[in-house]
């Protein structure tokens, strides 16, 4: 086991072999901060277009106009049986008495809407829902569900089709996202990997002869390999610290005009989306997994103890 004497020094030889091979060690933090840049920004673009899609989102839905002349009672029942189906997330009623007075107050500024009002009857606005679904793709299967023959007697008009090219192409641009994304932060770690696997590579055989005499001397094997660890953790160190302070002024500056922009009602206190903290902690755990990987592969196939 090592002790804390033996932690000291290996931390302390790791960091003396980054310093002695300094231009080595800051081309392997650049690419590491290259990687953890271009990871951040397709996490930002992941986010700010799924925060913008579930915003949409939330703003699209079905709606249901029923036929005059029907009984609250009887709307009420079609309602319950819609909401019956899994795929429906909240059903919203609205009397025709409600939209009227609804339509009235939106327009009391009009002088000849509210005169052809008061001219009016009977009230001419229909009973409606407004049904809002769990997923962008539920919304077809439930738009035919209410072209079912049992409902034909009670509504007069269902508004999908409006919404179904917003819902095609927010359905698209979501899943493009994901997979172009995935793709590119595949290949960029990749390359992270090779890269720091052969600058370790490089260091063992810089120091091969430190090794052989820690070796004579009769070393523990985790000594012997613990500097190079240490060394790879601090590529993963330094990257992040760039990469943080780099992301700084879009996090403070950029995003909240963004979200603004998405949702007007969003402000700083509530966009747990883009804390800034949750981008540290991923480019940081990202770093030294990638860090520590390639570490331990250069070791085993280079420093055999």
């Amino acid at each position: 086991m090592l002790d804390s004497i033996s932690i000291f020094r290996i931390i302390k030889t790791g960091a003396i072999n980054f310093w002695r091979n300094l231009w080595l060690s800051a081309a392997a933090t650049m690419v590491m901060t290259i990687t953890l840049v271009i990871l951040s920004v397709l996490f930002l673009m992941f986010a700010v277009t799924n925060y913008s899609i579930n915003t949409i989102q939330d703003k699209v839905d079905i709606s249901v106009y029923f036929k005059n002349g029907l009984v609250e009672d009887q709307i009420m029942n079609i309602k319950k049986d819609i909401e019956t189906d899994p795929k429906v997330r909240q059903i919203v009623y609205t009397s025709s008495e409600q939209a009227f007075q609804q339509f009235k107050d939106r327009h009391q500024n009009d002088q000849s809407i509210t005169q052809s009002l008061n001219e009016l009857s009977e009230n001419p606005l229909p009973a409606t829902i407004n049904i809002k679904a769990y997923n962008l793709e539920d919304y077809p299967a439930i738009s035919a569900k209410l072209q079912d023959v049992k409902y034909k007697d009670f509504i007069s008009k269902v508004n999908f089709e409006d919404n179904r090219l917003v819902i095609e192409r927010l359905g698209k641009i979501l899943k493009f996202i994901v997979t172009f994304g995935l793709g590119l932060a595949i290949v960029f770690s990749i390359i992270a990997v090779l890269v720091i696997y052969n600058t370790i590579t490089l260091t063992i055989y810089n120091r091969k002869e430190e090794v052989e005499i820690m070796r004579l001397v009769g070393a523990t094997n985790w000594y012997i390999r613990g500097p190079f660890v240490v060394e790879s953790l601090l590529y993963a160190i330094s990257a992040t610290v760039i990469t943080s302070v780099l992301f700084l002024p879009i996090f403070s500056g950029v995003l909240p005009k963004i979200a603004m922009y998405v949702n007007p009602s969003v402000t700083v206190f509530n966009q747990n989306i883009f804390n800034f903290l949750y981008l540290v902690l991923m480019v940081f755990a990202i770093s030294i997994i990638l860090a520590v990987f390639s570490t331990l592969l250069a070791i085993r196939k280079y420093l055999r103890i």
